[in-house]
């Protein structure tokens, strides 16, 4: 990068609520960069479905959605572990294929048509403070020179990988759940719903699901669950034994792409201001829906409100702790987040508290008339 590097902002991470975040900073004429840690933007691919959002349609640029959409699912399929259970449900709002690579990359152009700089391959180590507050970060860019970045004020949204989890501390414990992801070809199953398969071992439950895409595609995700600690994880081949409805279904496909990550679906951070001009959104404090393609667009809501209230904030003066204050207050009580209290109250404890229960596969059936509520 050379030289001595300023911008008002600085968004760690080039997701949906780090774009969100710049996007809202740069159309409120904040001078934004967004510091990527890949070296091509979307590279690491992440969910490759969504629900339509009306909000974040019209905040992409009216059709945005019909753009990235390859095809239409609303129907969905709930099997217990025996198989022998079996919940089929039609929801009202489908959910779209998408690819992550080319819905990110076009997030990412039309955060750079508002003036928004992204920054790839550029992975933050550290903060800058002066006087006690964050005036910027340090990050190896172009992987292998450190350089010192400032700014009047941090936008951490880095998702499960944000640096500042690590640098301030922060427990992640029963938030974190453990995710291993397939791109298949050759898929012959049921191209006409998403299914969803469960499995239990011993105190630890995991869900196996599969999304058509087209061409015979399909994406595959093994999810753990274990309720207040890490869930024992269990392989591909593991699960196929166990749970032959699923092991029909992926017969004879050839995964393309593989991935293992997490998914911070077990609980939410609530402090979004953790520091003076340090604000935090999306994954890396929980911001996702426990329903099938919601997680980007709540995470991408809350980067936009974070970055439309930060603008504010910025705009407003010296940023003392009072401004911290005010923008927390502002960020907590924003219609994005109180959504996203409601559901998790609602959904998460609910599913939660059923999947507690469960630690048999029969245990499963006899519960089913308490999932079949839950299924949604």
């Amino acid at each position: 990068m050379g030289g001595k590097f300023f911008a008002d902002a600085l968004v760690i991470g080039a997701g949906p609520a780090g774009l969100g975040t710049a996007l809202a900073l740069a159309r409120h004429g904040v001078d934004v960069a967004v510091l990527e840690m890949q070296d091509r933007i979307g590279a690491k691919r992440r969910g490759e479905t969504i629900r339509f959002d009306r909000e974040m349609d019209a905040l992409l640029g009216g059709g945005f959605f019909e753009k990235q959409t390859i095809r239409r699912i609303n129907k969905r399929s709930y099997f217990s572990h025996t198989g022998l259970s079996r919940v089929d449900r039609t929801i009202s709002n489908p959910n779209l294929i998408i690819s992550w690579p080319d819905f990110i990359q076009a997030m990412a152009h039309t955060a750079e048509d508002a003036g928004a700089r992204v920054l790839p391959a550029s992975t933050v180590v550290g903060f800058i403070r002066e006087e006690g507050r964050i005036a910027g970060v340090r990050a190896m860019v172009s992987g292998f020179m450190e350089e010192e970045l400032k700014a009047k004020a941090v936008f951490s949204c880095g998702g499960c990988e944000d640096p500042s989890s690590r640098i301030l501390g922060i427990d992640r414990t029963g938030m974190d759940m453990p995710i291993s992801k397939q791109l298949v070809r050759g898929y012959t199953g049921p191209a006409d719903r998403f299914e969803y398969h469960f499995h239990v071992h011993g105190d630890s439950l995991t869900i196996a699901t599969i999304f058509p895409r087209a061409k015979g595609e399909a994406e595959i995700i093994f999810m753990g669950y274990a309720r207040g600690r890490k869930p024992r994880t269990i392989s591909f081949e593991e699960f196929i034994q166990a749970h032959r409805v699923f092991g029909e279904r992926i017969k004879g496909t050839t995964p393309f792409y593989s991935l293992k990550t997490t998914i911070p679906m077990g609980r939410m951070i609530s402090m979004c201001c953790p520091e003076d001009r340090l604000v935090m959104a999306g994954d890396v404090l929980g911001h996702v829906q426990s329903r099938g393609g919601s997680g980007i667009r709540t995470s991408f809501l809350m980067g936009y409100t974070a970055g439309r209230l930060g603008a504010g904030a910025l705009q407003s003066g010296a940023w003392t702790a009072e401004t911290t204050k005010k923008l927390e207050q502002s960020i907590q009580g924003s219609p994005p987040m109180r959504d996203l209290y409601r559901h998790n109250l609602i959904y998460s404890t609910l599913r939660a508290g059923i999947f507690g229960l469960i630690h048999e596969p029969k245990q499963m059936d006899r519960l089913w008339p308490l999932l079949r509520v839950a299924l949604r």
